[in-house]
């Protein structure tokens, strides 16, 4: 739009002639920082769309002395480094509006409002996004008897910025962000308002209304874990795998039987359902009678129930232990003496029958009825 207030040509002519006029003589520099650059740039936006500057901060309103020099800026428009701020007044409002532009690190931050409302607009820009360092400091061209020559000033401001798209870039984003929200449906010719920057910042302000943002502090607006026991058995997991042993022995807690300590040797005798490994010789014998899980007398003394097969696991094996791959083939007990224990007959006949009593037959036998000498 060739009437556009906020095009490139307009904003470079209102940069180049808010520069201050020089006193003869003086070789001093305009501006030598890339903020200062900016807050030029705002101060022309500004202009642009029909604001007069009336001071440099809320409570420095020198609007007559400003007049008389306008559209020139007065000399210490950018005497307070990484800070400026001023002070504008417009025809079609009856308020004053501030808009300040700060280093912080490598972004300034731009910032505005009206002198008497809350509300504060502000966005931020990277310097080096918009800024070209290289063609920093800028001075005025000065002729040979010293007077000032503007002719070229907006091709050098014009080179300040990295490209024309970023002086359009940046001039989009302080309409919609300052002007616009400072004085709504603003009137001046060829200006027009962003319908779509205000369709996004409504998007972006619902977008942030539903999904905020969490604190990492007090880790967002998620509920916490329910409190469980330790440790937690969830029954509809799948259970871990655990190392498969012998029964009746006990598997080692949470380990893996690497060694394969609770397997039979290679080319021992099988064992039968219920026997356990014969290195377990003697495990038995750390649980007292009577309270164990195994108790050998129990079967005998206690209600009903025949001894278990495959030896007591004591300190003396039997012959129907693992440690013999199950040789004995008995299946009841003697009552008068449990497996494994020695029994002395009284006299001719009171021995167990013939293999009886989980005992093969006696390799000395053959006196009586009975396997003993």
């Amino acid at each position: 739009m060739a009437n556009n207030p906020l095009s490139t040509e307009s904003i470079l002519k209102h940069m180049a002639d808010a520069l201050p006029t020089h006193v003869k003589g003086d070789t001093s520099s305009d501006f030598s920082s890339s903020y200062e650059a900016i807050a030029l740039f705002t101060h022309a936006c500004m202009t642009a769309v029909g604001f007069r500057l009336i001071g440099y901060g809320e409570h420095q309103k020198t609007e007559a002395q400003l007049a008389e020099i306008a559209p020139r800026l007065s000399s210490k428009w950018n005497s307070s480094f990484g800070s400026h701020s001023f002070l504008y007044a417009h025809s079609q409002s009856s308020m004053q509006y501030v808009v300040k532009v700060d280093r912080l690190g490598g972004k300034a931050e731009i910032r505005g409002l009206g002198v008497g409302d809350d509300r504060i607009f502000r966005f931020e820009v990277t310097a080096k996004d918009y800024i070209s360092s290289a063609a920093l400091p800028l001075r005025i061209t000065l002729t040979a008897d010293g007077e000032e020559d503007r002719s070229d000033l907006e091709a050098k401001l014009k080179e300040v910025f990295i490209s024309p798209s970023r002086i359009q870039d940046l001039a989009s984003e302080f309409k919609a962000t300052i002007i616009q929200k400072l004085i709504p449906g603003l009137n001046k010719e060829g200006y027009e308002e962003s319908a779509a920057q205000d369709a996004r910042d409504e998007r972006d302000e619902a977008h942030a209304r539903h999904n905020p943002r969490e604190d990492p502090l007090r880790g967002g607006d998620r509920l916490p874990e329910p409190a469980r026991p330790y440790p937690f058995q969830d029954p509809l997991a799948v259970d871990p795998r655990r190392p498969i042993v012998p029964q009746g022995d006990f598997p080692p807690p949470e380990f893996d039987d690497e060694l394969d300590m609770n397997r039979p040797l290679r080319g021992m005798a099988p064992l039968h359902p219920s026997a356990r490994s014969p290195f377990n010789i003697g495990h038995d014998d750390l649980n007292p009678p009577g309270l164990g899980p195994n108790d050998p007398l129990r079967a005998n003394f206690v209600g009903g129930g025949f001894p278990r097969p495959g030896g007591m696991g004591g300190m003396h094996p039997t012959f129907d232990d693992p440690l013999f791959g199950g040789m004995g083939q008995g299946q009841g007990g003697d009552p008068r003496a449990p497996p494994g224990a020695r029994y002395d007959p009284v006299g001719p006949g009171d021995g167990p029958p013939r293999g009886a009593g989980g005992r093969p037959p006696n390799p000395f036998g053959g006196y009586g009825s009975n396997d003993f000498i």
